[in-house]
């Protein structure tokens, strides 16, 4: 293969001739091939076809698209008839394009990229490698399927908006800190105009210049996630997307949310994007009549996804605010981690609407705070479970005597909790330690949230 470059995302190949590395040359040319189906020694798909020349206007380099149609790249057509084509298609141009080697060396890397998928590769140095890190520190991970899911009205699109902002401005705020980078939003609940309006009230709770844009890439969609791939990948790959959000995830399945294979289907075709997302789901249905809420659908979606945090609010009557609370429930290769919240609070103004002739109330600005929940007095805390109130209350104060721990926590739970059962929760515990009485984190713990 003859100086090829090709990139995969999701089931898109694109190959490049000559490779990246020769773009100093006269040309270039780019070949984009999407539904691709691979049967029967015939390997069928659509291709887009770019030429990078120079412009007889100001000397820059330009590119134009010279050809949209579907071929079969493992006919003998592409080496004649529509090598002949693309010959005539770019005389115009007075470069020499040698359309016979380019249409090969492409159409192989073509067939290679897709048939092969991730190449296999030897491990070989163990020292040459990258850690799993944050895209969104402390808590979504790069380049995987994260998930969040709680019951409606828990803020759970607001803080796939919020993300998708600090990543857009590569900020560092409320206790989060996100890499600069370009983020994608695909919207199977709300309108396109509903999340204008929503973006710019977080850039005013956040301090963002009111005249500074957004660089945010929407999408409102319908259908599937896993029937819209090829059209996802291509803003992908032409926005440089690093950062995704899928709000909901029950709508943008193909099928029963508590069908495994769909469940599958949803994830592989998430994947196969290569990079960071947060899948917004919704708690099951029967929580509204037990209580008990769990994730809606598959056990398939814990399964998949590397990181897993349910979200559970408080709110009062007549307060525009909320309280949630983030729960740590799945961390592939990482521990689990504490319980953070936040308050979340909506601020309006009045509106006179002249279409309608009538003062209205439109939200004007949004803002978050992150919660103390080691706080005794802090609702938020008093939700806890025992080993989660224990644990809390040590981070926070350093130190503190089984006793002393057993006497808050049972006047915060209104009852008798013994000193014997405190402790048996520190000796259970893998980040608590009790000596002489004393209770203390193990080792030394980084604040996560400090940064």
């Amino acid at each position: 293969m003859d100086r090829v470059d090709t990139e995969m995302v999701g089931s898109i190949v694109t190959a490049w001739y000559p490779a990246k590395a020769h773009e100093d040359d006269n040309y270039q040319v780019k070949i984009v091939a999407s539904g691709i189906t691979d049967r029967n020694a015939n390997f069928k798909t659509e291709l887009e076809i770019s030429v990078r020349v120079v412009s007889g206007r100001d000397g820059e380099y330009r590119w134009e698209r010279v050809e949209h149609s579907g071929q079969n790249l493992l006919a003998s057509t592409l080496k004649t008839t529509f090598r002949k084509h693309m010959e005539e298609r770019t005389e115009i141009y007075g470069v020499e394009f040698y359309w016979g080697n380019i249409l090969q060396s492409c159409a192989d890397g073509i067939i290679r990229a897709y048939r092969e998928g991730e190449p296999a590769f030897t491990v070989g140095e163990l020292t040459e490698f990258v850690p799993r890190d944050y895209a969104i520190k402390p808590l979504l991970f790069r380049g995987v399927p994260n998930l969040i899911w709680a019951q409606g009205g828990s803020g759970k699109s607001w803080f796939g908006l919020l993300f998708c902002v600090l990543v857009d401005k590569g900020l560092s705020a409320r206790g989060i800190k996100a890499k600069q980078g370009r983020a994608l939003y695909l919207d199977w609940e709300e309108e396109p105009d509903l999340f204008k309006q929503r973006v710019k009230a977080i850039h005013k709770g956040l301090g963002i210049n009111p005249d500074e844009k957004s660089g945010i890439v929407y999408k409102k969609m319908s259908g599937s996630l896993a029937g819209n791939i090829e059209n996802i990948a291509k803003i992908v790959q032409r926005d440089n997307i690093t950062f995704l959000v899928v709000d909901s995830v029950n709508a943008s399945l193909s099928g029963s949310m508590n069908d495994d294979e769909t469940i599958r289907e949803y994830f592989n075709a998430l994947n196969g994007l290569g990079v960071t997302s947060l899948s917004i789901d919704h708690a099951n249905k029967a929580g509204e009549t037990t209580g008990k809420w769990q994730l809606g659908g598959s056990a398939s979606k814990k399964q998949r996804a590397r990181q897993v945090f349910e979200l559970r609010r408080r709110r009062e009557p007549g307060i525009d605010s909320l309280d949630i609370v983030w729960y740590h429930e799945k961390g592939n290769d990482s521990r689990l981690g504490n319980p953070k919240a936040w308050k979340l609070s909506f601020h309006n103004k009045d509106y006179y609407n002249e279409q309608d002739d009538e003062n209205q109330t439109i939200l004007d600005m949004v803002t978050f705070e992150s919660i103390d929940i080691g706080d005794p007095n802090n609702p938020n805390f008093q939700n806890l479970s025992t080993q989660q109130m224990v644990y809390e209350l040590i981070f926070k104060k350093g130190s503190m005597s089984s006793e002393s721990v057993a006497m808050e926590i049972g006047t915060i739970k209104d009852e008798t909790i013994n000193v014997s059962f405190i402790e048996k929760i520190v000796k259970d515990s893998e980040r608590l330690q009790l000596t002489d009485g004393i209770i203390k984190l193990q080792g030394s713990e980084e604040i996560e949230w400090n940064l």
